[in-house]
């Protein structure tokens, strides 16, 4: 969450298309670029209604960019047959007119962020997320990418990133610490992931997905897809949905067969840490997240109780 290394203009961004794009594209290089977000690893630019451009803004972001275009379609495949759609690559840029890293054309899914959602409006999204993110659980090839900040076992994720416990008592008090510090020492005790690795959204908070009329209509930016434990991806629960909605997702997610009670314990791990690591961050450095944070805290409840 630090500060972008690198900021496209929409004039670099028009250079790039014109100079790189083949001649079935060429077309897409007359369009002109409209800035759409500027996230932690990446800045984008939707390019007319179908498409958009990824551009890394910093240099650690390049092997996220390299893996998305590498995977997104093979592993948002099971999600066609949902009607949840995945922004599917287009045309893979080279380094060019002055900015140093790859970038990427990919098709844009339109909608509407499940973050500016009302909670109250998701009720319908819970069993599509549940849906889609069950298909996507699948045994994950031995080349598949690992990453060491999602879908690994919570004690190598606590040695590579300790949670900054400090940090999250300054922002949100004391007692909100210790009572996430409780679920992820308890996520931490659960049996681990035993089965083959599989394959992960990586990051499925509400800003990563589209809905429509309050149904899931894509899952963004697969920058962290990788293999492991699904418990990561299925934090989502707590930090999209609330009670009575998670309940839901979590009943049709368990009659797979595919999720045990441990993967819960873990999930619910996974979303205290992500609270915390948006609140140990620079001031400013997470728009648009408090929101998010404070739904999280509110649905792990009581200390050390998965609700």
């Amino acid at each position: 969450m630090s500060a972008p290394e690198l900021r496209p203009t929409t004039t670099l961004v028009r250079r790039l298309l014109r100079e790189q794009l083949p001649a079935p594209l060429r077309a897409l290089a007359e369009l002109p670029p409209v800035p759409a977000t500027q996230g932690w690893d990446n800045a984008m630019f939707r390019l007319g209604p179908a498409h958009a451009v990824r551009l890394p803004v910093r240099q650690a972001a390049v092997p996220c960019l390299v893996y998305e275009r590498r995977w997104t379609a093979t592993v948002s495949a099971p999600l066609g047959d949902l009607g949840v759609e995945a922004p599917a690559p287009v045309f893979p840029g080279r380094p060019g007119a002055g900015y140093p890293w790859p970038w990427l054309l990919t098709r844009w899914v339109e909608g509407e962020a499940v973050a500016l959602l009302p909670v109250a409006g998701r009720d319908r999204l819970a069993t599509d997320l549940a849906r889609a993110l069950s298909a996507l659980h699948v045994p994950a090839p031995p080349e598949a990418p690992r990453n060491p900040y999602r879908g690994v076992p919570l004690a190598d994720r606590l040695r590579t990133v300790p949670a900054p416990w400090p940090a999250t008592a300054a922002a949100l008090g004391p007692g909100t610490a210790e009572r996430l510090r409780d679920v992820v020492e308890d996520g931490a005790r659960a049996a681990p992931w035993s089965r083959p690795p599989v394959w992960l959204h990586g990051d499925p908070h509400p800003w990563n997905l589209v809905h429509r009329a309050g149904r899931l209509a894509g899952l963004i930016d697969f920058g962290d897809v990788c293999a492991g434990d699904p418990a990561s991806d299925l934090a989502a629960a707590w930090l999209v949905l609330d009670a009575p909605q998670r309940a839901a997702f979590r009943a049709l997610a368990d009659g797979t067969g595919r999720y045990d009670a441990d993967v819960w314990r873990r999930a619910a791990a996974w979303a205290a840490l992500y609270a915390t690591a948006l609140t140990a961050g620079p001031a400013g450095a997470a728009p648009g997240f408090a929101a998010v944070v404070a739904h999280v805290v509110r649905g792990l409840g009581a200390t050390g109780t998965v609700r």
